[in-house]
């Protein structure tokens, strides 16, 4: 078995044991769960919701004259079977992103883009592997830091976007543990407050530069999950392409409303996290 296809195994077996995630796409309401998915659909094409072109051959067949209802096509008449990415635009001016998260960066070649996520303070929590509901459980032990009760000022501080998960893998390729964070927002970047809960830390990141692939949609579509088994083995096709290289001991996931992204992280720039976590054996692409 091809230690791409090990990776997807155990990736699908860990992120569908998450439990479902419900939002509503409409306007209105309390809280960053409501979103206007018709105005995203409307106002960005797919290239300006994904971040970068996408290639002809990870794209589904074209429409080649059979019944356009109920398919989604793309502005060059492909089939989209997932959702529309919600737009970074769209996104950030409201809620406070990652600085670099939406960079006008340019990305070589097609089917991803290339950013570099400034050094912050995140909050971070490992994951309990072990545990079939191991998102919300992580979730739920970074959510009292954020809303006040978790943290030394007592005040309720919020959060940034996207929410990352690490994943650390050994020298077979093999998930050995992982990681949760939200990111720090800005008003409290410099001097974040200190956790009060010994599983939550504060930890600050190093400059890195990523490449990453988005899709969209809910939990609930049928075409949402595979999608990220899949998006990994293209990301590091496209990589190749372009003779980039990557740290192949870890991958990450960023998590938004309307908007999931896998990442991977340039193989020279290595964080202090990987340095840390990540096995001793000398980083190679796929």
């Amino acid at each position: 078995m091809s230690r791409a296809l090990i990776l997807i195994l155990l990736l699908v077996g860990l992120i569908v044991a998450s439990p479902p995630h419900k939002y509503t796409k409409k306007k209105g309401g309390k809280g960053h769960h409501y979103w206007n998915a018709t105005e995203n659909d409307a106002l960005y094409t797919w290239e300006q919701a994904e971040g970068y072109l996408e290639c002809e051959e990870f794209l589904n067949f074209p429409n080649l004259g059979q019944e356009t209802k109920d398919l989604k096509l793309d502005e060059r008449g492909y089939v989209r079977k997932q959702g529309k990415p919600r737009a970074l635009e769209h996104m950030c001016p409201t809620r406070d992103c990652v600085p670099d998260v939406n960079s006008t960066e340019e990305s070589p070649g097609c089917g991803f883009k290339r950013r570099t996520l400034k050094s912050g303070n995140w909050t971070t929590t490992n994951i309990n592997l072990g545990r079939v509901d191991w998102f919300r459980d992580a979730y739920k032990r970074l959510a009292p830091y954020r809303g006040g009760e978790g943290n030394s000022l007592k005040t309720r501080i919020g959060m940034g976007v996207p929410i990352i998960t690490k994943w650390y893998l050994d020298a077979n390729y093999t998930v050995i543990s992982a990681t949760m964070s939200f990111y720090v927002p800005s008003l409290y970047q410099k001097n974040p407050p200190a956790s009060l809960n010994k599983e939550v830390r504060v930890e600050q990141w190093d400059e890195v530069v990523t490449y990453s692939r988005t899709w969209g949609g809910t939990r609930d579509d049928v075409e949402y999950w595979p999608q990220s088994a899949k998006q990994f083995d293209y990301l590091s096709e496209a990589l190749s392409r372009e003779d980039l290289k990557w740290y192949s001991y870890l991958r990450l996931t960023g998590s938004y409303i309307g908007r999931k992204e896998v990442m991977l992280a340039d193989r020279d720039i290595v964080v202090r996290e990987i340095k840390e976590k990540g096995p001793d054996d000398k980083a190679e692409s796929e």
